[in-house]
């Protein structure tokens, strides 16, 4: 009988009862079991990830259904694979009702106090009264703009003063990055919503948080996917045959009602008709926080961290 060289536990076969190492044997020493190693390693890192993703792609809810009832190994973490995704996302360009620049979030009247002279708004935007938040914040970039303005006059004689469209620009520079990186305050509300929603199935709440971390992984990669999709379409086909983005956003979210309802009901193993009414009740959820939570803490953010007049 050996001794475990980790723990120093008698062994009983190749690997340790107590701690699991592989019983060390003289060929352990040599490079080739070192590569070997590495490339085990590597292997069944892509292995889980590829798994993975396509059970997050093409089946709705066998992750977080999966995790639930505990079938964990094969699968990677569902806030590990979060965070993978959400760091594609935070790198690649930004579309859709996530994106929440300057123009987004505020009204009509100051959209146009910030346009460059050659652009040009629909009457419509015109008419725009900005976000729920905007009564009240339009306000705030109304007194930081005379202050700026006040204080560039001062310090070069009058020569120069500071106007709404270079505080848009300075807000801009900063506001990409903060709705990317508060994408995840969607998540606990969502979660939320399910297990009210979901009361007699007597869930934990980390685990309703899980399905909501899988939908909004999946959603971020079919954000992602579709924008990128659509810009190759204007780049090869003639303008006519590109449809319209009214018609890619129906699409975005009929693609998100299905993939919610699905994944509802394989997550939890229930029926089709409380599935429709959780699925449809999450995404009711995921657009409240949307646009009561996230468009407000999104804008507070970048308006404190966009106070410097420089």
């Amino acid at each position: 009988m050996a001794d475990c060289a980790n723990c120093g536990a008698m062994l009983r076969g190749d690997y340790c009862h107590a701690c699991g190492q592989k019983r060390f044997v003289e060929s352990d020493r040599r490079f080739g079991h070192l590569l070997r190693q590495f490339l085990s390693s590597a292997t069944d890192l892509d292995s889980r990830f590829w798994c993975t993703l396509r059970a997050l792609l093409f089946q709705p809810g066998l992750l977080s259904r999966e995790y639930i009832e505990g079938r964990r190994a094969r699968w990677i973490a569902p806030i590990s694979l979060f965070f993978a995704i959400n760091v594609v996302y935070f790198i690649a360009p930004l579309h859709g009702d996530l994106a929440q620049q300057f123009n987004q979030q505020v009204p009509g009247r100051m959209r146009l106090l910030a346009a460059d002279p050659d652009t040009h708004f629909s009457a419509e935007e015109r008419a725009a009264t900005g976000q729920l938040h905007s009564r009240y914040t339009a306000a705030w970039i109304d007194e930081r703009v005379r202050t700026c303005n006040a204080d560039r006059l001062a310090h070069t004689q009058g020569a120069q003063g500071y106007d709404y469209r270079e505080y848009r620009l300075a807000y801009d520079a900063k506001s990409d990055d903060v709705s990317k990186a508060l994408i995840v305050l969607h998540v606990p509300f969502t979660a939320l919503a399910l297990m009210i929603l979901l009361a007699p199935r007597r869930r934990y709440f980390a685990e309703h948080f899980v399905v909501a971390l899988h939908f909004y992984t999946f959603a971020l990669l079919a954000l992602q996917f579709v924008s990128h999709a659509y810009l190759l379409m204007q780049w090869v086909l003639p303008t006519p045959w590109v449809p319209p983005e009214r018609g890619l956003d129906w699409l975005m979210r009929a693609l998100f009602a299905g993939y919610g309802v699905l994944s509802v009901r394989c997550a939890y193993r229930i029926g089709w008709p409380w599935a429709v009414v959780a699925g449809i009740g999450m995404l009711g959820a995921a657009l409240a926080t949307n646009l009561y939570v996230y468009r407000t803490a999104t804008f507070i953010i970048t308006f404190a961290l966009t106070g410097s007049c420089a």
